[in-house]
């Protein structure tokens, strides 16, 4: 990585990095990542960032599902039963 030649190459190109890397997004703002479906889906995400912006936690979902969507995963829809904690690390 050479940051000397992107910030050329930004330059050159009449891109403002700033406009990617530093402004803040919308929620509902597509990226260009969405089409990956990693089982947490984005409203969970975005659930997650606005409970962290008033300082609540999630409970351990190991204790009790929180829905974040990756039970889809499993075959019995079930992450952390015990049995199937390995499973879900086994589906990477």
């Amino acid at each position: 990585f050479d940051y000397d030649k992107w910030m050329e190459a930004f330059k050159e190109c009449n891109v403002d990095p700033s406009f990617y890397a530093n402004r803040k997004r919308e929620y509902d703002e597509v990226l260009p990542w969405d089409f990956i479906d990693i089982g947490v889906s984005k409203r969970y995400l975005v659930n997650e960032r606005e409970k962290a912006s008033r300082g609540e936690t999630t409970p351990d979902c190991r204790i009790k599902c929180t829905g974040c969507g990756i039970a889809k995963f499993i075959e019995d829809g079930e992450c952390f039963n015990g049995a199937n904690f390995s499973k879900v690390h086994e589906n990477k």
